[in-house]
């Protein structure tokens, strides 16, 4: 492979902000320290950074379209498509300013005053700056960091479950689908989005068209291969397909519904209407089910979530369970931990050795009196 050439870059110091943070003048990367001497030693003549717009200083809504077709290029569409909506509030706050004329103390002041999901790409904008060399430090440094989302919001308890559940008949009709479309979600861990791109069988792809997710019967799996977001057939949020198991719980649940043939997608879940489901779809579901069960628990929680608790009671390890979520084994049993669940870990192999110690103890008594 070639060595990279090396470059120099040339700037000049203009000011410190108030923070402490130096401002510089871009001027620009050169082959050789004499073109860069050369350059720099002009615009310290020319003094650019006066003007009302530089060459070569962009605005902050200009390096934010940049780094959007970075993301549109290099990563797949929902997540191009959650950039640019999350990006929004900033373009619209900073538009026309310099991208070095942010300070610390107004990046600190809009982070707090922004959306939570607003913020971490700003973040990452910023620091795309610094390692192209746009600047010499971003003004959002460290105010990023990530919440933990629904990680400390608890799924429904066993009881509340089973109320969810229950409350689907609030449906009419639909409950059964709706009902179905809970506890399949729970088995086997599928996320809203993938139970809505789901098909019985796996139907001959057109040319140019996505394979399909579908379950296999007969080999008791179901293969992740899309999910709809957006109303739009997408890659899983893993980025990658995947084979999971099918649980007899969650095969028995398909009892409740019924292949359509005439159906345009021969999807396993579908709309009052037949249609594809979408999340605003689902939504609307849910929210009559959470008002007939008095609770408010987030579909997500109430499946994939609950489902590794579930998963747990009903014996599987927690090597399997995490094969069975994408997930890796730290986070199963963080989850359990966070959602109050731990406790049947140590209660299950106390049970453990409880049972071996009274087994090896009946058999030593079998060895001294065979009547027993």
């Amino acid at each position: 492979m070639a060595a990279r050439r090396k470059t120099w870059v040339g700037r000049i110091y203009l000011a410190t902000n108030p923070d402490g943070t130096q401002l510089y003048f871009w001027v620009g990367r050169f082959p050789s320290k004499r073109e860069r001497d050369d350059a720099v030693a002009k615009a310290r003549i020319e003094r650019p950074w006066e003007t009302e717009a530089a060459p070569d200083e962009l605005t902050c809504d200009e390096w934010a379209e940049w780094y959007l077709k970075r993301i549109d290029r290099d990563q797949k569409r929902s997540s191009a498509r959650a950039a640019r909506q999350r990006l929004k509030r900033f373009q619209n706050d900073f538009a026309d300013r310099p991208l070095s004329s942010i300070t610390r103390p107004e990046a600190i002041d809009w982070a707090e005053r922004a959306p939570v999901s607003c913020v971490p790409v700003v973040v990452t904008l910023f620091n795309t700056a610094v390692e192209q060399e746009r600047l010499v430090r971003s003004p959002f440094r460290g105010l990023g960091s990530r919440t933990r989302g629904r990680a400390d919001v608890a799924p429904p308890t066993e009881h509340e479950f089973d109320r969810l559940l229950l409350a689907c008949s609030a449906l009419g009709d639909y409950g059964p689908t709706m009902h179905a479309l809970v506890l399949f979600g729970a088995y086997t861990g599928m996320r809203p989005g993938e139970l809505f791109a789901l098909e019985w069988a796996d139907r001959p792809a057109a040319p140019g068209e996505p394979r399909v997710s579908y379950i296999d019967l007969a080999a008791h799996r179901v293969h992740v291969r899309r999910r709809v977001y957006h109303n739009e057939l997408d890659v899983p949020k893993s980025n990658r397909e995947r084979v999971i198991a099918l649980p007899p719980p969650a095969q028995d649940v398909l009892e409740a519904l019924v292949p359509d043939e005439d159906a345009r997608f021969w999807l396993v879940f579908r709309s009052v209407t037949g249609r594809r489901l979408s999340q605003p779809t689902l939504s609307g579901y849910w929210g009559k089910v959470k008002a007939a069960a008095g609770l408010d628990h987030d579909f997500y929680l109430a499946t994939k979530h609950y489902g590794v608790h579930l998963l747990y009671k009903a014996g599987l390890s927690k090597r399997a369970i995490a094969s069975q979520m994408g997930w890796t084994e730290e986070s199963v049993d963080s989850l359990l931990r966070v959602y109050g669940h731990i406790d049947l870990i140590p209660l299950a192999e106390v049970d453990a050795l409880y049972e071996a110690e009274v087994s090896d103890a009946l058999s030593d008594a079998e060895a001294i009196d065979p009547a027993l």
